[in-house]
Order: structure tokens, then C-alpha cells, then sequence
């Protein structure tokens, strides 16, 4: 059962996102553009299908949205691109609770999800900490583009 509302992203009626890049998210998520230029850019990649093997869903809770996800399927496991968090609601605790919801719910894709991984930066303390408590391991560490990166993995053992 879930506890928050999961919506579609609409870029021209989500604007209020926009806002939500502050300094400390800019410097987390690389999104200098803004999160409409990343969702325009991801959502338009060869290959994805919006709401086939990509997803942008807004997080609401009581009917007030706090939240932005966007992941997609590759390989027979779901990548989390990113995660974004009104600044008001950082450091309660609802990243991690969205993060289970995603990953225990499968109404929110339409199944459940066996595997994830996510890339975070070593500096952004606050998404490990939020995965790690959604029970993500970090897995190894990673050169990517800007010279480091870690690699954390969910996984259902049966």
C-alpha cells in the first residue's frame, strides 16, 4: 500500500520544481540547467518509452508535492537518475521513504522492482545516508566524468 501519491511529471504544470534547485541540489544532481532540461533531455533519449522503461514521477504527500524522482530499466534492473527533494523537506527522512515506497510498491511502475542502482557523489552525505536507509549497499566506487563517483545497489535475494 502507499503512503504518498506518485504522478507523472508535467513539465509545464510543474514548474514549481524549478524551484526546488537550490545551490546544495545544483551542486548534487549536476542539473545547472534546471530540472525541465534534464527531464526533456532523458525523456527523449533513444530508447526510452515514458512509462515503459522510463519514469518521472512527482511525490505528494497530503495532496502537497515534495518530491521528483526520475529512473528507467536497463538491463533487467532500474537505474535511479536522479532524486530531488523540496529543501524544506531535506533531512526528515522522506527521501529514504520514498526510495522504500518505489521499491516495495509495485503499483508505482506496475511491478516490483528485483534490482536498483543509483550513483551518488562522495560528497553528497545526505542521498547516501537516504539510500543506505532504504537498504541500498554501496557496491564500489566509480571514475565517472567528474573523477569520482560511488556505485550503491538494491537487490531482492530469494
Amino acid at each position: 500500500m502507499s503512503n504518498y501519491m506518485w504522478r507523472d511529471y508535467d513539465p509545464k504544470a510543474m514548474q514549481y520544481i524549478e524551484d526546488w534547485l537550490d545551490e546544495s541540489a545544483v551542486k548534487s544532481t549536476g542539473m545547472d540547467e534546471g530540472f525541465c532540461a534534464f527531464y526533456e533531455y532523458w525523456a527523449h533519449e533513444d530508447g526510452f518509452i515514458d512509462g515503459e522503461n522510463f519514469w518521472c514521477k512527482v511525490v505528494f504527500e497530503n495532496d502537497r508535492p515534495f518530491a521528483v524522482i526520475a529512473f528507467c530499466r536497463h538491463e533487467n534492473k532500474i537505474i535511479i537518475m536522479e532524486v530531488l527533494i523540496e529543501p524544506a523537506k531535506r533531512g526528515q527522512g522522506k527521501g529514504s521513504k520514498l526510495l522504500k515506497e518505489l521499491l516495495n510498491c509495485k503499483e508505482v511502475i506496475g511491478y516490483s522492482i528485483q534490482k536498483c542502482e543509483a550513483v551518488i557523489y562522495p560528497d553528497n552525505i545526505a542521498s547516501q545516508k537516504a539510500f543506505e536507509n532504504a537498504g541500498f549497499k554501496h557496491h564500489h566506487d566509480h571514475e565517472d566524468e567528474n573523477g569520482n563517483s560511488m556505485n550503491y545497489v538494491f537487490e531482492v535475494v530469494h
